[in-house]
C-alpha cells in the first residue's frame, strides 16, 4: 500500500505521483469515509506538500472525481476484457458481464488492495452526482447494449449486479457467495428467455 513518507515531496513529479495520491484517497475513504479526505490528510498520506498535491488536484472535489474515474476505468477495462471476445447480439456479452461479477470464481468481498469499498463509500457519501459516475454508466451501457436484449432489460441486469456488489461490501463471503451464485443462475436464465423472445 502507501508508505507514510512524511512531507518531503522530492518525488512529486515522478510518474507514480498520481497513483500515490489516489491510493491515499482510497485509504482515507475506506478508513474514515469521504469526510476524512482533506487536502492536508492526503498530503500526509501521499508524502507530498500541499503545493505538490494542488499541482495535480486543486480541490477535494477534483480528488474524489479522479478517484472515481480511476475506479470506473478499472471496472470498464475488466468488462471490456470479458465481453469483447463475444459477438454482439446473442446475449453472450451480457452473460459474460454477469459471470465476471457474479461467477463462482469471483471474489466479491473487497480486500485491502482493492478500492471497491472506498468507491462505494464515496458514491454513497456524495460522489453519486459526479459527472464521472454518469460517464461510467453511459460507457458501460454502450459496451453492453446491442446484445439482443432491450434497454429496460439491460438496466435490470446492471441494477441487479450493482445490488449484489453493494451487498458484497457489507456482508461476509459465506453469505453473499451462495446468494450471488443463485442470482447469477437466475440472470443467465432470464437472459436466455429475453433473447428467445426478441
Amino acid at each position: 500500500m502507501i508508505a507514510e513518507m512524511g512531507n518531503n515531496d522530492q518525488t512529486s513529479e515522478t510518474p507514480d505521483t498520481v497513483t500515490r495520491i489516489l491510493d491515499a484517497v482510497m485509504v482515507l475513504i475506506r478508513d474514515g469515509g469521504l469526510p476524512a479526505v482533506t487536502l492536508s490528510a492526503v498530503c500526509r498520506k501521499a508524502g507530498l506538500s500541499k503545493g505538490g498535491l494542488m499541482h495535480h488536484y486543486p480541490s477535494k472535489e477534483a480528488l474524489v472525481n479522479a478517484f472515481l474515474h480511476r475506479g470506473g476505468e478499472e471496472h470498464l477495462a475488466l468488462v471490456r476484457q470479458a465481453t469483447q471476445p463475444h459477438p454482439a447480439g446473442s446475449g453472450n456479452r451480457l452473460r459474460a458481464y454477469v459471470d465476471l461479477f457474479l461467477g463462482e470464481s469471483t471474489t466479491l468481498q473487497c480486500d485491502e488492495d482493492r478500492d471497491c469499498a472506498a468507491v462505494m463509500m464515496a458514491l454513497i457519501q456524495g460522489g453519486r452526482d459526479s459527472d464521472e459516475v454518469r460517464k461510467f454508466y453511459e460507457s458501460l451501457h454502450q459496451m453492453l447494449s446491442g446484445d439482443g436484449v432491450s434497454d429496460d432489460f439491460l438496466e435490470l441486469v446492471l441494477a441487479t449486479v450493482d445490488g449484489v456488489w453493494l451487498q458484497s461490501v457489507i456482508e461476509p463471503p459465506e453469505t453473499i457467495g451462495p446468494r450471488s451464485e443463485r442470482i447469477r443462475q437466475s440472470l443467465t436464465r432470464l437472459i436466455a428467455d429475453e433473447i428467445a423472445d426478441n
